[in-house]
């Protein structure tokens, strides 16, 4: 009889080291799903705000090309819900495409930025545009060289 009860209590202790090894085996998974989510969520802000300075430049660029801002202020480049405004020294065009929100600078052939957005004389002197799309704290930015006149 002592010996049945010596199997019984190695029986319980088994089944709780077995256990114990299930639960640290389901909490590391566990642990390790909700890092892999955090990673695609903070790749997927990466990629709106990437296509959202992606998609700010390419308004600009159908502004300057195909409008009739050539010889015009900086501002005329402002559409409706655009702005022109000047940031730390750079003027540039401030929009909004998806809940985000993105800013093209203006930089001229000797690498400074344009300073005004009353500036007649940016499409000659502009040989790069810079846009930074920021969407749910995540910063992304495209720079394009564009033709000269």
């Amino acid at each position: 009889m002592l010996s049945n009860k010596k199997q019984n209590g190695s029986v319980l202790v088994f089944s709780l080291i077995l256990l114990s090894f299930l639960l640290v085996a389901s909490l590391s998974l566990a642990i390790v799903s909700v890092s892999e989510k955090r990673s695609i969520n903070a790749v997927s802000r990466s990629v709106v705000a990437f296509q959202i300075a992606d998609s700010g430049l390419e308004k600009i660029l159908e502004r300057t090309y195909k409008g009739s801002c050539n010889g015009q202020r900086l501002d005329c480049l402002a559409s409706s819900g655009d702005s022109c405004s000047v940031v730390n020294g750079s003027a540039g065009i401030n929009g909004s495409i998806n809940n985000g929100g993105y800013r093209v600078t203006f930089i001229k052939h000797n690498g400074s930025s344009l300073t005004n957005c009353s500036d007649s004389s940016w499409r000659a002197d502009t040989e790069s545009m810079r846009s930074e799309g920021n969407y749910s704290g995540t910063a992304r930015a495209v720079k394009i060289d564009i033709n000269p006149l």
